[in-house]
């Protein structure tokens, strides 16, 4: 790197999904675009998170189907697991993907810097390796996208062995015989049904009511209702307290008031054993060492303040993606990115409407969600109407063998009948999700969806009936 200062269009510190994707439509737009990545462009979401999970999970789903094969017509015999060779593939998925990710960069004219990215000054950027400057360049606007990292509490004690984050157990080749899952949201009910279906007994620990605490309550009752039915111990309004570290875990927990009484109890504490114990309770904005304590901005909590266009207090300072607050998710960033780009290069933007931001959890069953739940509507003083339709009822789940439980569940407004949100759970039901993002973005209504046309037979049926529900009754139950 020359030791003379650079001069860019923009610099975008933090080569994750957001600040790739960010970095590329810049180039494509004409700016001599600076991307600066401490560690793979990809970030997280490629190689500690969103891939290397789905790759995971998408392994022990072929396996619980090749256990049903007989069903299908299919003969095999000693069917088993090689969780080494799961890893083998999720690498080799990993590094495919990334491959592509730094061609495409290549590609569109992307200058990318390896080292990590230091603020100067809200156009002024220094690039370190090792905590050496090896170089300075500067633009008219800069982004950060810096992403999150796990959170892990002063009070545990982190060894990457017993006590793990979601970034150790994807390093991780052992099958536990029990592990322990503190936080019951999406990172958690994943590994949850993971290490189940690899015949680990697990146990999950969750502070609020109910797994999944931010989806319709129905669709967590149901999850709920399947993870116990398959062994899973789900333990509810309960807190984790303190965790001893020796040849395992030994977790002290606390329950609210109106939390069942474990059988494991020891006077007013009540502990846990296991192997291992994974945090999953959340994730905070990797926001450390890049120069912001020195530019007086603007929080919400822990969460840097943007406006609609995703500029900061400073003028030409912008914030994307998990740093920037909920939802913690990979297309919420990249869509954050084009935006700010876009206001850059100057042409016309629209806001991003984060109440139609669809999210997915890819435990079997899925669970997919668009937009407000049944509860969030009615405190919003909505009178709702809602419509559902259950999948046992559907041509292509039963073709398929994937039903259990599953539903789709349609919240309108009652008096319009525009649709406020879209709940799902069942098989592949995120691939849904993104049709009903535009649907509530068109402010569409269920009778609209009536008049949709729905290939037949398709698990998207199941949306054409739940409108029906919602309007006056279902056709095929």
């Amino acid at each position: 790197m020359p030791e003379r200062i650079s001069a860019f269009d923009l610099i975008i510190i933090g080569g994750g999904p957001g600040g790739y994707v960010a970095a590329i439509k810049a180039a494509q737009s004409g700016m001599r675009t600076a991307l600066i990545e401490k560690g793979k462009v990809g970030g997280t979401c490629l190689h500690w998170g969103c891939i290397p999970t789905k790759a995971l999970l998408h392994s022990a789903d072929l396996y619980m189907k090749f256990l049903r094969a007989r069903e299908f017509g299919i003969v095999v015999d000693k069917v088993s697991i090689n969780y080494p060779q799961f890893h083998r593939r999720k690498e080799a998925v990993v590094d495919r993907l990334f491959q592509g990710t730094q061609f495409l960069l290549k590609k569109n004219g992307v200058e990318l810097f390896l080292g990590e990215g230091e603020l100067t000054s809200s156009g002024g950027v220094v690039i370190k390796k090792n905590g050496t400057d090896v170089g300075k360049i500067t633009a008219k606007n800069v982004i950060l996208a810096t992403g999150s990292v796990p959170l892990i509490p002063d009070s545990i004690p982190h060894d990457g062995k017993y006590v793990l984050t979601s970034d150790d157990i994807l390093v991780w080749e052992e099958i536990p015989k029990s592990i322990i899952i503190a936080g019951g949201g999406a990172v958690g009910t994943e590994f949850a049904h993971l290490f189940n279906v690899l015949g680990t007994k697990v146990t999950i620990i969750e502070l609020l009511e109910d797994v999944l605490p931010a989806e319709d309550k129905e669709i967590s009752a149901t999850l709920r209702k399947i993870f116990n039915k398959r062994g899973i111990d789900i333990q509810t309004n309960t807190s984790l307290e303190k965790v001893i570290i020796d040849n395992g875990v030994r977790v002290e927990i606390k329950r609210k008031n109106n939390a069942p009484q474990s059988p494991i109890a020891n006077g007013n504490k009540e502990f846990i054993e296991a192997d291992h114990l994974l945090l999953a309770l959340s994730r905070k904005p990797a926001l450390s060492d890049i120069g912001i304590e020195k530019l007086s901005l603007s929080f919400k909590g822990k969460y840097l303040q943007t406006n609609e266009v995703m500029e900061t207090d400073k003028a030409g300072l912008f914030a994307i993606g998990d740093i920037t607050g909920p939802p913690l998710l990979a297309h919420k960033a990249s869509n954050e990115g084009l935006l700010a780009v876009s206001h850059i290069a100057g042409k016309e933007t629209t806001p991003i409407n984060y109440q139609n931001i669809p999210g997915v959890t890819y435990c079997l069953p899925q669970v997919g969600s668009m937009g407000l739940t049944q509860e969030e509507a009615e405190k919003r003083n909505y009178k709702t109407r809602v419509g559902k339709f259950p999948l046992i009822a559907n041509s292509k789940a039963i073709i398929d063998g994937e039903y259990e439980d599953g539903f789709i569940k349609i919240v309108t407004d009652d008096k319009y009948g525009e649709i406020l949100g879209v709940h799902a759970i069942g098989p592949n039901v995120g691939e849904l999700m993104w049709g009903m993002s535009l649907a509530t973005i068109l402010e569409g209504t269920a009778h609209e969806l009536l008049n949709t046309i729905f290939p037949h037979p398709t698990l998207s049926e199941a949306i054409l009936e739940a409108a029906h529900a919602v309007v006056d009754r279902p056709i095929h139950m």
